[in-house]
């Protein structure tokens, strides 16, 4: 019978002979790369990040310096937002783009490769898919929403107040203006003409504020995560 008790290393050495070796973090793990979002994980996302690097590779020597980088990031935002909209197309302040490539850009050579290119640009694009998510929800949901509930208590409070009538619409009464809209559009379009113009301002508005919270809302954990990792160095 084996005596753990008198040889206690005796047990671990037998199961693991040959321990691992600490991993060494990613030289971005402090800007977020082991969260990436599902978009910049995705095999399509890297493919575009590659055609970026090699259209800003000009010279073909396998390598980018920042200026390339970041005119790589912008052109991977504008293909990104031919099909996602312009809340793809997002790119972080150039100080933030440049402390990213000094951290990959281990032997300060003032270049990049390929597969650090892709990285990278994992890291700087992780906050599109929150973007873009939150565009499809706020145009199909919530403004819709708002603009219904706006226009209802409106209506009532013209009611209340005897400006309109409820048994005449909006737009049939005796008016200048109400008349020249009446000859250009159908009574159909007149009819939801207060929602469609309260819509499109809430989309001017409330999209940009939403689009420009998110993207406080990463820069501050993307800092925080720094803090936190100068902290443990």
């Amino acid at each position: 019978q084996r005596n753990d008790t008198v040889y206690p290393h005796r047990s671990s050495i037998m199961s693991d002979p040959f321990p691992d070796e600490p991993e060494t973090p990613h030289p971005l793990a402090a800007h977020g790369f082991g969260s990436s979002s599902y978009l910049t994980r995705t095999e399509t996302f890297k493919k575009m990040s590659r055609w970026a690097f090699k259209r800003m590779d000009k010279d073909g020597s396998g390598s980018v310096n920042k200026e390339e980088m970041y005119s790589g990031l912008l052109l991977l935002q504008l293909n990104l937002a031919k099909y996602a909209g312009p809340s793809a197309c997002k790119p972080p302040k150039r100080k933030v783009v440049d402390e990213i490539f000094d951290d990959m850009d281990k032997d300060k050579s003032g270049k990049i490769e390929e597969e650090e290119f892709v990285d990278i640009m994992v890291v700087l694009c992780s906050g599109i898919a929150s973007r873009i998510t939150a565009q499809i929800i706020l145009k199909l949901f919530v403004i819709p929403f708002l603009a219904r509930k706006i226009v209802a208590i409106c209506t009532l409070l013209l009611i209340t107040y005897g400006v309109i009538s409820s048994d005449v619409a909006w737009y049939a009464k005796d008016n200048a203006f109400l008349e020249f809209l009446r000859s250009r559009l159908p009574e159909s379009v007149l009819a939801h003409l207060p929602f469609t113009v309260l819509t499109m301002i809430l989309l001017i508005f409330l999209v940009p504020f939403a689009l420009d919270t998110i993207d406080d809302f990463f820069m501050d954990v993307a800092e925080d995560s720094k803090k936190e990792e100068t902290k443990e160095d």
